[in-house]
C-alpha cells in the first residue's frame, strides 16, 4: 500500500448501508480508515445495540476509530433518530438563555455518546439564525445574535468535551444568513469580512476558545471572499479559520454527498480542493462509501501527479487527525473542563421527570391563552405533516407519543401536506392540540390552521419549530422550541397537568 493511499485513508470519514459495518469498511480500518459516520438508518429501530452492531466490531480492528454522528438534541438526533431526543435542541436553550443549563445538558449528551461509544459529535451548531426564513438551520441555532450564541456554544463544548467526546463547531464560517439548503444548492451570502466578524465569527471564536477539537465547513459561499464554497476555499479555511481565528484542531468538511459540491467536482474532486484548501476529515456523506473510496483515490493519485495537491498536506492532514484520535481514543481519561457540578436531581444522563433533558424543555415552554387544564381529560391531537430537511430526517415528531407517555391521548390524527383540513375529522368536544413546525414559513399550515380553528375556536396551537413570540388575538398558542420527544412531553404536561415520572427511552 503507497505512502499516499495511507494518508488517504487516514483523512477520510464514510458511510456504510445496513445495521452492522460490512467487510469493505473492516478491511479499509484495518488499512488506516480514520473512521466511520453513522446515521439513523445503521441504528435498530429499537435505538439498542449500538455497541454491539456497530461499535464494538470497529473497535476491533482499529480501537483508536472516530466514530462520528449528528447529535445536536431537538429535531436533530441520531442516537434517538427513531423515537425523537430526550434532550432539547439549542433553539429551546438558547430561549432560555442559561449557560450553565445548556453546559448539564451537553453532559448528559457528551455522556450517552461515551457510554455508546461515539467520541466524535458533529455538533453544536455555532450559526446564527440572522434569517427566520432560514430552511435548514432554524431551531438548530442558539439565536439570532452573535452574542448569545458565542456564550452558548462555548458552554456546550465545554460540557460535550468533559466526557472525552469531541465537539465539533458548525457551519463556518456561518450558515444562519441564507434561504437556500445547502444539501440541494449553493447558498450565496453577501457579506464582507467586517459584517462577518460582527455577525458570524463570534460563536466559531468562543468555541475555539473554549477548546473545541473540530470545526465543520460549509457548503456556502461568500463571494467577497471566494467563488468557491467554504468548504473547497483556502482563503476561508486556512487564511480565515486557521490564521485569523486561530484554530488548531481538526477541520472536517460537510458532507460531500451535498448536491452543490457532489454536483460539480465529483466526490473525488471535490475532496481534493477541501484538502488542498486545508480541510484535514473529508466527510463523505451517508451514501455508502465502497465505491466512493476507489473514486477518492484515484482523484487524490492525480492531484499529486498535477501538483494540485501535495503529500505535505495530507500528512499535515493526518497528523491532526491523528491527535484527535488520540485525544478521544476510548482509553483515554474524560477530560473535566472548568464546571464540573450539576445541582442534586437533575444528574447529568437521567431519564426520569427530574432529568435534565425534560427540566430545560419544561424552562424553554412559553404559552399564551391556554385555558385551565381539565384534569384527567385526554387530549385529541392532530399534526400537520410536512417534509423535514435531511438535517433532520425522518425523525418522528408531534404530540401524540408524548401524550401516551402521559396516558392522556384520546386520538390522533395526521393531516398531510395538501390534504383538505376541512375534511380532517374533529371531535366536536374535548381539547385539541394541534402541533406544527415552522408554520410562519409554510402558507398550506397557516391554512389549514385557520380552517381548524373555524370548526373548533378552541383549539391550541402547539408550534414545534420557530413559532411567533404572541399567539393570534384570542388564539391559544404553546411554543416548545422544538420537536424532540423531549419538548414534546414538556409540552403534553403543560396541556394535561400530568407530570412525566418514567423513562423517556423504553
Amino acid at each position: 500500500m503507497s505512502t499516499a493511499t495511507t494518508l488517504v485513508n487516514a483523512c477520510l470519514l464514510p458511510a456504510y448501508d445496513g445495521r452492522t459495518p460490512p467487510g469493505w469498511i473492516l478491511r479499509a480500518l484495518d488499512e488506516g480508515l480514520a473512521g466511520v459516520g453513522l446515521f439513523g438508518t445503521n441504528l435498530r429501530s429499537t435505538g439498542r445495540g449500538l455497541r454491539e452492531d456497530i461499535v464494538d466490531p470497529i473497535r476491533a480492528v482499529r480501537p483508536d476509530a472516530l466514530i462520528a454522528l449528528d447529535e445536536e438534541g431537538g429535531d436533530v438526533t441520531r442516537l434517538d433518530y427513531h423515537r425523537g431526543s430526550v434532550y432539547p435542541g439549542n433553539h429551546a436553550l438558547g430561549s432560555v438563555d442559561d449557560p450553565e443549563l445548556t453546559r448539564r445538558v451537553a453532559l448528559a449528551v457528551g455522556a450517552d455518546l461515551r457510554a455508546a461509544g461515539i467520541n466524535l459529535c458533529l455538533g453544536p451548531c455555532a450559526d446564527v439564525n440572522s434569517r427566520p426564513d432560514n430552511p435548514i438551520i432554524g431551531v438548530r441555532s442558539f439565536g439570532s445574535r452573535p452574542g448569545p450564541v458565542a456564550r452558548h456554544t462555548r458552554a456546550f463544548v465545554q460540557g460535550l468535551q468533559e466526557h472525552g467526546v469531541a465537539a465539533t463547531l458548525k457551519h463556518f464560517p456561518g450558515h444562519g444568513d441564507t434561504v437556500t439548503d445547502s444539501h440541494t444548492a449553493l447558498p450565496d451570502i453577501h457579506r464582507d469580512l467586517d459584517a462577518l466578524r460582527a455577525l458570524d465569527l463570534p460563536p466559531f471564536a468562543g468555541g475555539i476558545a473554549a477548546g473545541a477539537k473540530a470545526v465543520m465547513t460549509g457548503h456556502i459561499r461568500l463571494p467577497h471572499l471566494s467563488d468557491l464554497p467554504a468548504t473547497l476555499s483556502h482563503r476561508i479555511v486556512t487564511g480565515l479559520l486557521r490564521e485569523e481565528l486561530g484554530h488548531e484542531g481538526v477541520v472536517i468538511s460537510d458532507a460531500m454527498e451535498m448536491a452543490p459540491v457532489r454536483d460539480r467536482w465529483g466526490f473525488g474532486g471535490a475532496a481534493v480542493l477541501a484538502w488542498s484548501a486545508g480541510v484535514d476529515l473529508v466527510l463523505l456523506g451517508a451514501t455508502d462509501g465502497e465505491l466512493l473510496l476507489p473514486e477518492v483515490h484515484r482523484a487524490v493519485e492525480h492531484a499529486l501527479r498535477t501538483g494540485q495537491l501535495t503529500l505535505e498536506r495530507l500528512e499535515e492532514a493526518a497528523a491532526r487527525v491523528a491527535a484527535l484520535r488520540a485525544w478521544a481514543a476510548p482509553t483515554a481519561a474524560p477530560h473535566p473542563g472548568p464546571l464540573t457540578t450539576a445541582p442534586a436531581g437533575s444528574a447529568p444522563g437521567s431519564e426520569n421527570g427530574s432529568g435534565i433533558g425534560l427540566a430545560a424543555a419544561r424552562r424553554a415552554l412559553a404559552s399564551a391563552g391556554l385555558p385551565p387544564v381539565a384534569p384527567g381529560e385526554p387530549v385529541h391531537s392532530v399534526r400537520l405533516v410536512t417534509g423535514a430537511n435531511m438535517a433532520v430526517g425522518t425523525a418522528p415528531w408531534g404530540l401524540a407519543p408524548a401524550l401516551k407517555l402521559l396516558d392522556a391521548l384520546a386520538s390522533d390524527t395526521d393531516v398531510e401536506q395538501g390534504t383538505d383540513p376541512r375534511n380532517v375529522p374533529l371531535p366536536d368536544t374535548g381539547p385539541v392540540a394541534v402541533a406544527v413546525r415552522d408554520a410562519a414559513l409554510d402558507p398550506w399550515q397557516r391554512a389549514a390552521l385557520d380552517a381548524l380553528r373555524a370548526r373548533r375556536p378552541d383549539l391550541v396551537t402547539v408550534e414545534m419549530g420557530l413559532g411567533p413570540q404572541t399567539p393570534e388575538p384570542g388564539g391559544r398558542l404553546v411554543l416548545t422550541r422544538g420537536a424532540g420527544l423531549v419538548n414534546a412531553v414538556a409540552a403534553a404536561e403543560l396541556l394535561t397537568g400530568r407530570t412525566c415520572t418514567g423513562p423517556l427511552r423504553a
